[in-house]
């Protein structure tokens, strides 16, 4: 397949992209697109269909569970059901962020999106192409890396299309990502919660906000 690469603008997304990027993911297909930390390969990410394209593509086994990119924090309740208050100190501190905060999935949550783990990553990102986008589809979109599992962080639309080119319906190209590098992603269904992986938001911030183990 063709992969079709539209450029808008970073600050100020035009509106046509951004629906016609939106009208992709109603239909089920994949749209790579710039969050805040790196480009992102987005799908429905309560399609089961569309869940299983992103594992396909990326070349990822079931077992590992896919993050997930809200509009608002509002939407995170019905992904994860009931929130601490830990987990909504996080929220208000680092969110719109480069922060996942992996949480029990509710029954809303496909499958093939918690993996075996019934868990799943959330997080509202910055940037404004993301922020247009989850705001015109209006619900949650898949966000998990627009590359190979394991490639290199996709920064550009360029590393995007030379990773995953041909597989996917659309790129949209808003020019580097502000931080390049990943979100932190933070285990909030245990106490004291655990970092995963530090990215974007150092531990240090973290701490003041919560207890950590």
């Amino acid at each position: 397949m063709k992969t079709r690469v539209l450029s808008v603008n970073p600050t100020q997304p035009e509106a046509e992209a951004i629906r016609e990027a939106s009208q992709v993911l109603t239909r089920g297909g994949l749209v790579a697109f710039p969050t805040d930390t790196l480009y992102a390969l987005g799908a429905s990410a309560l399609d089961p269909r569309a869940i299983e394209r992103v594992l396909m593509v990326k070349g990822r086994h079931h077992g590992k569970p896919l993050s997930v990119l809200l509009p608002s924090a509002d939407l995170a309740g019905e992904l994860a059901g009931e929130l601490s208050d830990a987990v909504r100190a996080l929220m208000k501190a680092f969110w719109p962020g480069p922060l996942t905060v992996v949480l029990r999935a509710s029954s809303k949550v496909p499958p093939a999106l918690a993996a075996a783990t019934g868990t799943v990553g959330l997080r509202v990102p910055a940037g404004a192409v993301a922020r247009s986008l989850l705001a015109t589809f209006g619900g949650p979109i898949v966000g998990t890396s627009a590359n190979k599992t394991g490639g290199a962080d996709p920064g550009d639309a360029r590393a995007v299309q030379k990773a995953i080119g041909g597989q996917i319906d659309l790129i949209l190209d808003g020019g580097r990502v502000a931080l390049g590098i990943p979100s932190t992603v933070i285990d909030c269904t245990s106490q004291p919660a655990r970092i995963l992986r530090e990215g974007a938001v150092p531990r240090s911030e973290l701490a003041r906000t919560i207890p950590l183990a």
